[in-house]
């Protein structure tokens, strides 16, 4: 949706479209839907059509961007009425973005991808979206449970793009040569990070750590209050120096202190990890996607297990795809209906080794069924007991990237030598109770 007063997004630069053979391969299990549309449908100018922008980060990801690339040629030649192109900031860069333009009026784009807590503030605080009951009930699916929160007064407002949460990756070559297994407790997690580093040849832990990588950082750490089954929040009142908390970034510290890349961009970590000299990340699925992308040879070693810590649960963080109000309304419930259709949606998950379906696609989808069946490296995911970030924010869902902005800026104290998470988090309380007044 545009509106006067809103900022104007970034283009996203798209990169090099596929040629034939990627396109053919990528998305063969699409060719069903384009079989379906009318005759030269594909071939409509462009001029001729209603331009639709999806608003994301997708596109700057290596190892996504190409499945979801296919996915918006698929559709751009399954019809003759729209044509759909990227726009939006990279990860980093999203949330901030998005909200400024949703707090000018408006948000400069038709389908917005969206994380758990932008979704909720898009729903709830600024009211952009419409609902997507009919794609539902015209595709007769059943979304995942985790879609609750995209609920408001029994109308759904988002599917699921991407469905990812988190667990413990590792390398298996290196815990065999170390004679170790995951570890299954925090005290053992530490215990063999150390053992796993040899700086500065190999390092125990990938863990994002640098306030460049705001947005990276806070994605993972916001799981360390799960630990010990502390929360961040309840309601409006804070709990950054709870003792659950403060525990649970205590064992964050002691993974830093024992074998993190300390001071290193998150993508000179990945790409560490990628060339098999980190042993082990704490991540979401699509961890695996980056790297293989950047070095096929190490997806063969990659396993996963479930967070290492009693009650296993880690954050389930579901991206929805969202029509927003405006001109192109039926648009935008357009695209996201051919992008949920069982064979585009298995065809996307399969590409990007997504595992985690928006709806019942097992039962719709024989090929993905039969994709679940060999992965090795999902065990960890499918083990893992999601938890909504929803549930751990209490009302500061809302200002999710304010809240955890503060946190990080007095984190890196903490991780000074001599520092004191408690002190750290006492700080942070005092400006998160400052913050719930404007909440």
């Amino acid at each position: 949706m545009t509106t006067p007063k809103e900022g104007k997004s970034v283009r996203a630069a798209t990169g090099p479209s596929p040629n034939r053979r990627q396109f053919l391969g990528g998305a063969a299990a699409i060719g069903g839907a384009l079989a379906a549309a009318p005759l030269g449908a594909g071939r409509a100018r462009a001029a001729d059509r209603i331009p639709l922008k999806v608003m994301s980060w997708e596109q700057f990801q290596p190892g996504e961007k190409e499945g979801w690339n296919a996915l918006f040629k698929a559709f751009n030649e399954s019809q003759s009425k729209y044509m759909v192109d990227w726009t939006g900031w990279p990860a980093s860069q999203y949330v901030s973005n998005v909200v400024i333009q949703a707090q000018a009026g408006g948000i400069d784009a038709d389908v917005l991808m969206a994380m758990p807590d932008l979704a909720a503030q898009v729903i709830r605080k600024f009211k952009l979206a419409v609902p997507v009951d009919s794609v539902v009930e015209a595709l007769g699916i059943t979304p995942s449970a985790g879609h609750a929160f995209l609920k408001q007064d029994g109308k759904l407002y988002g599917l699921s793009a991407i469905d990812v949460n988190f667990a413990l990756i590792y390398n298996q070559e290196l815990l065999d040569k170390a004679g170790l297994k995951p570890a299954t407790t925090p005290e053992q997690w530490i215990e063999e990070t150390a053992k796993l580093t040899k700086r500065p040849d190999q390092f125990g832990i990938a863990l994002t750590n640098v306030i460049a990588d705001a947005g990276e950082w806070w994605f993972q750490l916001q799981n360390f209050c799960l630990p010990f089954d502390g929360k961040w929040a309840e309601g409006k009142t804070p709990l950054a120096n709870s003792p659950e908390v403060v525990k649970g970034l205590e064992l964050w510290k002691g993974l830093y202190e024992a074998g993190v890349p300390q001071g290193t961009a998150q993508s000179a970590i990945m790409k560490l990890a990628a060339d098999g000299r980190v042993a082990q990340a704490f991540g979401v699925n699509p961890t695996v996607v980056v790297l293989r992308a950047t070095n096929p040879d190490i997806y063969p070693k990659l396993r996963s297990a479930a967070p290492p810590w009693a009650s296993k649960r880690s954050l389930d963080r579901i991206h929805p795809l969202m029509a927003l109000k405006g001109k192109n309304e039926e648009g935008a419930l357009e695209f996201i209906k051919f992008a949920m259709t069982p064979d585009v949606m298995a065809e996307l998950m399969i590409t990007n080794l997504y595992v985690m379906p928006p709806y019942d696609l097992a039962a719709k989808s024989e090929k993905f069924k039969a994709f679940l069946a060999d992965k090795p490296w999902i065990t960890g995911f499918n083990e893992a007991k999601q938890v909504s970030p929803i549930d751990v924010m209490g009302d500061f869902a809302f200002v999710d990237d304010q809240f955890g902005r503060i946190i990080m800026q007095n984190f890196q104290s903490a991780l000074r030598p001599g520092g004191s998470v408690k002190a750290a988090m006492d700080g942070a309380q005092k400006q998160l109770e400052a913050l719930a007044k404007r909440v």
